[in-house]
């Protein structure tokens, strides 16, 4: 495949991750830099905010040209761009400006719940802002072209027929919420440039992850979060949350962060991979899990207004095709994630 670079540059080459100080992002930045790999960032703060002093365990130190700003940890350190995705323009200009061996576009409105509230904001971020990053890769020479890895989203499945389960990447779409018809329709524009342009990119497709650093935006580190205030006597010893019935298929984040790797290395250009355990966990049993760790007694309180108004009863799906092509397989659990959430949050309230 033309304009594919080799495992050698994929290794020795820079990186440029997407949505670098969210939080995927910076797990990954952070795993890259601990191999030696030279890491840059892209990205805005919600509301053009300036980048924040501190991102996870890097702080901001001093500019690194124009337009980016130097964030340093002890993995290491990345110079971070700041630039809106939807600008085309200054995506562009970014990318040729590192040129890159693997993009990692990881940037997006990620929260489902969220793009009931704003679904234009959603589908421009993740859509438009994928558009951006594919033209200015397809405006390169082809021997220049880096791998462009996108991570799209097992919401994209939605509700499926009785007997889909676990799911291939062969199911077909059936998206329930903005943020889902937002990511399938970003898998089909990179399948499309693909077939097109011949623009090298990998469509990852992960299930449900957490672990460290994930906002309480989202259901299981706001339990963590609750859980722990409880805990240091600084909120209620309850836990409110919205329908507990969903099946998923959840992961540690430094596993999808492995899959991701391992797509750049050796995933098939063209090609959408599920990035799942093949586990399934209702919301209720993690729930569970956070409960039982907690060191005070803690009740948990349903609250209907925080109900979607519509989801996927079940989401839990088939990895064989990572596996097969890559080698890829969890190390982690999703137990292990939700306490490694919860001992997180405990440090927000020490």
């Amino acid at each position: 495949m033309t304009g594919v670079a080799s495992t050698d540059s994929i290794a020795t080459g820079r990186n440029l991750v997407t949505g670098t100080l969210g939080f995927v992002g910076l797990h990954l930045a952070r795993a890259l830099l601990a191999d030696g790999v030279a890491v840059a960032g892209l990205g805005r703060q919600p509301g053009r905010a300036p980048s924040p002093p501190v991102a996870g365990d890097f702080r901001r130190r001093d500019e690194a040209g124009a337009g980016s700003t130097r964030y340093e940890g002890p993995a290491g350190s990345f110079a971070y761009h700041e630039a809106s995705l939807e600008d085309g323009s200054a995506v562009a200009a970014v990318v040729r400006e590192v040129r890159p061996s693997v993009i990692y576009h990881l940037a997006a409105q990620s929260s489902a719940a969220t793009s009931f509230d704003d679904p234009r904001g959603t589908l421009e971020s993740n859509l438009i802002g994928t558009l951006s990053l594919l033209e200015a890769v397809r405006k390169l020479p082809a021997a220049d072209r880096p791998i462009v890895v996108v991570a799209g989203s097992a919401e994209e499945y939605g509700p499926q027929p009785p007997g889909s389960a676990p799911l291939t990447e062969e199911c077909p779409p059936r998206p329930v919420s903005p943020y889902a018809v937002s990511k399938a329709a970003q898998t089909l524009l990179c399948l499309q440039y693909h077939r097109a342009w011949d623009v090298p990119v990998v469509v990852a497709r992960p299930f449900a992850h957490t672990g460290p650093g994930q906002q309480p935006r989202f259901a299981f580190p706001a339990f963590a979060r609750q859980i722990a205030a409880a805990e240091a006597g600084r909120g209620p010893a309850e836990v409110v949350t919205g329908d507990l019935s969903p099946v998923r298929d959840y992961l540690h984040v430094l596993d999808v962060v492995a899959a991701y790797r391992a797509l750049a290395g050796h995933g098939q250009p063209g090609e959408v991979y599920n990035i799942c355990s093949g586990t399934a966990l209702t919301m209720a049993d993690g729930l569970r899990i956070l409960v039982a760790a907690a060191r005070v007694p803690v009740t948990v309180r349903r609250d209907p207004a925080r109900d979607r108004p519509a989801d996927a009863a079940r989401l839990v799906g088939d990895n064989r095709k990572l596996r097969l092509q890559t080698g890829w397989g969890p190390v982690s659990d999703a137990r292990i994630a939700l306490l490694d959430l919860l001992d997180e949050a405990r440090k927000e309230f020490a």
